[in-house]
């Protein structure tokens, strides 16, 4: 698949390196993203259940990281886009709606949600596989990647001071190592 990248990958890397690979790596466009680009490795009958994914805005910027570590990624990411205020797992559309200053209007509900998803059609996914890594693992690797790339909608108020800064030379399995992942 175009839009994964096995983490197995990164083990031999420093930060510098992963991020670099990151930002080279092809990616899916969310307006032609299908549910089966989220259920199966390329090429194999292997499931794509757990790991980390990462939205690019249109000009090439990550804006948003997120995990799968219970549930698999056509769920979890799936639940990024419940088109209803009150819908508790839409936190990446809740956060293009609010980022883009964009309103509910008194008729109706969702058009707020409908203008952002006609604008976010070229914003683009990554899913990084982690399969059989374990919840600590995709967690540190979660934590790593916000603290590298600094996504402003997991974070619009600023990134938090717990998390730990790195150099691009630190190697990726001492990185995880630091951000509880074993």
């Amino acid at each position: 698949m175009s839009h994964v990248i096995k983490v197995d990958g990164f083990r031999t890397m420093d930060i510098g390196e992963v991020i670099e690979s990151i930002y080279l790596a092809p990616k899916k466009s969310l307006e032609q993203l299908r549910l089966f680009d989220l259920l199966l490795t390329d090429g194999s009958n292997q499931a794509l259940r757990h790991g980390v994914y990462i939205f690019f805005n249109q000009e090439g910027e990550c804006v948003y990281v997120g995990m799968c570590s219970s549930s698999h990624f056509a769920h979890r990411i799936g639940g990024h886009f419940g088109m209803s205020p009150k819908y508790g797992m839409n936190t990446f559309l809740r956060r293009v709606v609010n980022g883009l200053n964009l309103k509910r209007s008194a008729d109706n509900g969702y058009d707020h949600y409908v203008t952002a998803l006609s604008q976010i059609g070229q914003y683009s996914i990554l899913l990084i596989d982690a399969n059989g890594k374990g919840r600590k693992f995709v967690r540190a690797l979660e934590r790593l990647l916000h603290a590298m790339l600094k996504p402003n909608l997991n974070f619009p108020k600023g990134m938090p001071k717990t998390y730990k800064s790195f150099t691009a030379e630190v190697g990726f399995d001492d990185a995880i190592a630091q951000c509880g992942g074993s």
